[in-house]
């Protein structure tokens, strides 16, 4: 019995060494994932959006109200019936909003920011990330929460966000923009001179 105790030890060492020097960083391959995504991309593409990052800032105070800003009116809630048709996995969206501050114009090759106050699905979560979806001259924004980490909650129930679009993503025109809400949504137009 001893010596099969003494096979298994000089064993385990070693492949445990191995492990752990030449174990790899990054994540996991996760192929099914991976497979959804590239559905998700093709399908966007086929219908012609255009999927942009919009860099996304949380902001400690409330943002003050912009000179320039665009009338806006309050839709209701949940993705545009050609978004939610072709996305898979539907993001978890803020509530409703609260604030919401957006120029009426913007030049050509300039950044495009819209400062939002954000009314929290539940103390559960945090916005996380943010997207355009864009088409022709609609663009949908859309502001992504996920969950908090074990035990945390968020302490307040509003979030202060700032979503600057790049620069040259809009060409110059009219355009119909859509920041999407589970409840509530809103709606306004923009001009890029």
């Amino acid at each position: 019995m001893k010596w099969i105790v003494l096979a298994i030890l000089v064993c385990i060492v070693p492949y445990t060494w191995i492990t752990i020097k030449y174990r790899k960083e990054a994540p996991p391959h996760q192929p099914y994932q991976d497979n959804k995504d590239r559905a998700q991309v093709m399908r966007l593409l086929d219908s012609g959006f255009q999927r942009v990052n919009v860099s996304f800032e949380r902001l400690v105070d409330p943002p003050l109200p912009l000179q320039d800003a665009a009338a806006f009116e309050a839709v209701p809630g949940g993705l545009t019936p050609s978004l939610s048709a072709l996305l898979i996995d539907k993001p978890a969206v803020p509530t409703s909003f609260t604030q919401f501050n957006a120029p009426a114009s913007a030049l050509v090759g300039t950044s495009y920011a819209i400062t939002v106050g954000c009314a929290q699905p539940n103390r559960d979560e945090q916005p996380a990330e943010s997207f355009l979806y864009l088409r022709g001259r609609e663009a949908v924004f859309i502001i992504g929460y996920q969950e908090l980490p074990g035990e945390f909650r968020s302490r307040r129930q509003e979030s202060y966000i700032r979503l600057s679009v790049p620069a040259n993503t809009f060409d110059s025109g009219d355009y119909h923009g859509t920041l999407i809400g589970a409840e509530a949504s809103h709606s306004w137009t923009f001009t890029v001179h």
